[in-house]
């Protein structure tokens, strides 16, 4: 994961530090928001290849940044693994009127299934746009 930049939102602190560390643990250049205005900021100055998101977050939510993602040109190519404790939402994320994302894990996640899935979608190019 050398030479990749990964935005990690979280608002659990716990959790953040945990998919930072793997991350980091691995060569990727790891950056870290705690909620969703600051993943929207970050997403746009950064543009990093994956973004990981909690979808329970207080204030702007990981679907609303989900979507803002992929209705804004300039990051819409960006790629997103929806990371979240509440499986029952899976559902919402994929009715919504946009591409939807290039992964999707249950909290707990462990090392091994967050690897695997942060690699798969790393192959990926640019699934959204020609950014």
């Amino acid at each position: 994961m050398a030479g990749f930049k990964i935005l990690v939102v979280d608002d659990e602190p716990d959790i953040l530090t945990f998919l930072a560390a793997v991350l980091e643990d691995q060569g990727a250049t790891v950056i870290q928001a705690v909620d969703g205005e600051q993943a929207l900021a970050l997403t746009v100055r950064e543009k990093p290849d994956l973004v990981t998101l909690d979808l329970s977050m207080p204030g702007r939510n990981g679907g609303y940044v989900f979507e803002e993602i992929r209705n804004n040109p300039e990051i819409t190519s960006t790629r997103v693994c929806i990371i979240t404790g509440k499986p029952e939402l899976r559902r919402l994320i994929y009715e919504r009127p946009v591409a939807p994302p290039e992964g999707y894990l249950d909290k707990p996640v462990n090392e091994d299934t967050l690897l695997t899935s942060v690699r798969m979608i790393l192959e990926l190019k640019h699934p959204h746009g020609n950014a």
